[in-house]
């Protein structure tokens, strides 16, 4: 079937979305409509189409922590990799939901506010990051978060405070049908902006991952016993296993493939890892990413 476009005002809505095209795997079938807001006005319209129609709604970012069925997914996927913005206001941080994680540090720094400098590395964009309450190098998006507005399924508009307690670790309670629109960071004044660019790049370089493969984000939460990483390699499932997808050896808690991948290959490694780790260390791996549509 034919990928059809419809305009309707500013916002474009895609039937028949191959949704390789916007994860990080490259991998996964198509999505039954697609819709890319700029602004937040599109965002509104794209909620109420989908309410209108009766079509379940799924978010996504820039596709770093997702894994899209390869018979793809029913109803609208809304991407809002494409709403960008910043302005600060004090000691906050206020961004659009398509900025990334890199640009936003970076910004950060350059207005004397530090604090996000530990999880820099993690690819995609802040919605994503929030979403699961994103955690690296024991820090989590959760330790700076101010509020977030966002969609509910209905269309209206909401905003989420820090002073409730809906984050746990590497954890929201952002439904996956709520369409984040803007996020607040509460950081920390400080004029060592030198010493934070240093330490950035520390952690940019310790979550390094070679660009010459599809990647994924982090696979596994770490458990309270030992960090998902150390049970990957601890397993022996890092490196080539005769399949087009393997653990990095660089970052075991991610997700390498290679040319011709399929989704199902993917979602089976993952399967056999959480076998594997359970009969070898007697512990449980939980999901950090996020499945999309139907796996066997």
């Amino acid at each position: 079937m034919a990928t059809r476009n419809q305009k309707l005002s500013s916002l474009v809505l895609t039937e028949n979305m191959d949704m390789s095209r916007h994860t990080s795997f490259s991998t996964g079938g198509r999505a039954e409509y697609y819709a890319e807001p700029r602004n937040i006005q599109d965002a509104v319209h794209a909620v109420e189409i989908a309410y209108r129609k009766g079509l379940p709604i799924t978010v996504i970012g820039s596709g770093t922590h997702i894994l899209v069925a390869d018979d793809g997914i029913p109803g609208l996927v809304i991407s809002t990799a494409g709403m960008k913005g910043m302005s600060i206001k004090g000691d906050l941080i206020i961004t659009a939901p398509g900025e990334t994680l890199d640009n936003i540090i970076n910004v950060a720094i350059e207005h004397n506010l530090i604090g996000l400098e530990e999880i820099a590395g993690i690819p995609g964009t802040i919605a994503g990051a929030v979403s699961v309450n994103a955690t690296a190098n024991e820090r989590s998006i959760s330790d700076v978060f101010f509020y977030a507005d966002y969609i509910t399924a209905n269309g209206e508009i909401h905003r989420r405070p820090s002073f409730h307690d809906y984050f746990r670790k590497q954890k929201s309670s952002f439904h996956s049908d709520e369409v984040i629109i803007s996020i607040a960071l509460r950081l920390t004044p400080s004029r060592q902006t030198a010493e934070a660019r240093v330490r950035k790049e520390k952690f940019v370089e310790k979550m390094y991952i070679p660009p010459c493969r599809r990647f994924s984000g982090e696979i596994f939460r770490d458990t309270s016993v030992i960090s998902a990483c150390d049970a990957i390699l601890e397993s022996g499932l890092t490196g080539k296993n005769g399949s087009r997808a393997e653990f990095s050896e660089y970052q075991p808690n991610s997700i390498l493939t290679y040319p011709g991948c399929t989704s199902e290959e993917i979602y089976r490694l993952i399967t056999r890892a959480e076998k594997t780790v359970e009969e070898k260390l007697g512990l449980r791996l939980e999901r950090s990413i996020t499945l999309l549509g139907n796996f066997r």
